[in-house]
């Protein structure tokens, strides 16, 4: 597979710019980096649960001086927006407020955290059984397409946005946003590449199988046999 330019994604490894990368440390770089972010997106929730009594206060429009506190609830970064979505559309509350006010994004991040912890413990320490990296496999795909989902909705405005006057904030926040857009596409299709790749090595097809086979030997009438 090949993305841009530069990026070669096969089965074994993947090559940037001609250098040959095994897919195995590469999963465990980008797992851990998505870790991070989703571990930090769930203690918004709990930070939020702790000092307001609430699953998510995330309140989008903060000032030019605001504390640390508040820029950390102003932010949704389980999907890289540092101020985006109220910059382009106007929303006062972070996007996961206004579909449920925050519970479903509060499951996410523990299921998500709980799969890529997995999937790191597998990819480390237990390459069998496979199915150790399902999780992981499941939920960062749905988390992908979710991402393409959410940029295809706010294309027009996103587009509109960046036609008009770009400063160095919007800039800042539009490199972000697509950064983890790539990122995290990039790190589905190596994980499903490396276990693609544990499947052939360690589950056989099962044509081989059924070539090795053999069946038993059976009688065959002569043909002076058959005459009589």
């Amino acid at each position: 597979m090949k993305i841009l330019w530069c990026i070669f994604i096969e089965e074994p490894h993947t090559r940037i710019c001609n250098l040959r990368i095994p897919n195995r440390p590469l999963a465990v770089i980008f797992a851990f980096v998505q870790l991070t972010v989703s571990v930090a997106s769930l203690f918004q929730h709990v930070y939020s649960i702790y000092k307001h009594r609430n699953v998510f206060l995330c309140r989008a429009a903060i000032p030019v001086n605001a504390t640390i506190q508040q820029r950390y609830l102003a932010y949704d970064i389980i999907i890289f927006d540092f101020g985006l979505m109220h910059r382009v559309l106007g929303t006062e509350e972070c996007v996961a407020n206004y579909l449920d006010g925050g519970y479903m994004r509060f499951g996410w991040c523990i299921e998500q955290s709980s799969a890529l912890s997995l999937a790191i413990f597998s990819l480390l320490c237990m390459p069998r059984p496979l199915w150790l990296l399902w999780p992981g496999l499941l939920l960062q795909s749905s988390y992908s397409l979710g991402l393409s989902v959410l940029t295809m909705a706010t294309a027009p405005k996103l587009l509109e946005a960046l036609g008009g006057r770009v400063d160095m904030d919007l800039g800042l926040m539009f490199t972000a946003y697509v950064f983890g857009f790539l990122f995290n596409w990039i790190f589905t299709f190596i994980l499903w590449h490396h276990y693609w790749h544990l499947e052939r090595k360690y589950n056989p097809p099962s044509l081989k199988r059924s070539a090795s086979y053999k069946a038993p030997n059976v009688a065959t009438p002569s043909p002076t046999v058959a005459n009589v």
